[in-house]
């Protein structure tokens, strides 16, 4: 039986929002410097990622803001190739791509919701 793709959509609101209440309070040396908070953003960049791969392409294609092939790639990262990652990069992924990711995820939701079709 296959998952309902609102399901995905849902997951992914939900892991950006983790994301944001993790970091929001925190500078790029307190994220570095907590592995509890590091690991958690890592994982649900990861839920994102994995997420994106099972999200239907009309949901993909009405949200547009959002570059799902690098959701996509990024969760192939942090699975595969952990030991490369650069914080850096990762910090700047949750501080400007996550927000977008989310904001979309919810508004697509809400859409979906007034339609009925949730």
């Amino acid at each position: 039986m296959s998952r309902d793709p609102l399901l995905y959509l849902d997951d992914i609101a939900q892991a950006a929002e983790k994301i944001d209440r993790s970091v929001r309070p925190l500078s790029f040396e307190a994220f570095c410097g907590n592995d509890v908070i590091f690991d958690a953003v890592l994982f649900n960049l990861h839920v994102i990622g994995e997420a994106a791969k099972k999200l239907p392409d009309d949901m993909k294609v009405a949200m547009p803001e959002v570059e799902w092939s690098g959701a996509a790639q990024f969760r192939d990262i942090i699975a595969h190739h952990y030991f490369a990652l650069d914080a850096q990069i990762v910090w700047d992924v949750v501080r400007n791509r996550i927000p977008g990711i989310r904001d979309a995820a919810r508004a697509l939701l809400a859409r979906l919701d007034e339609d009925g079709d949730t």
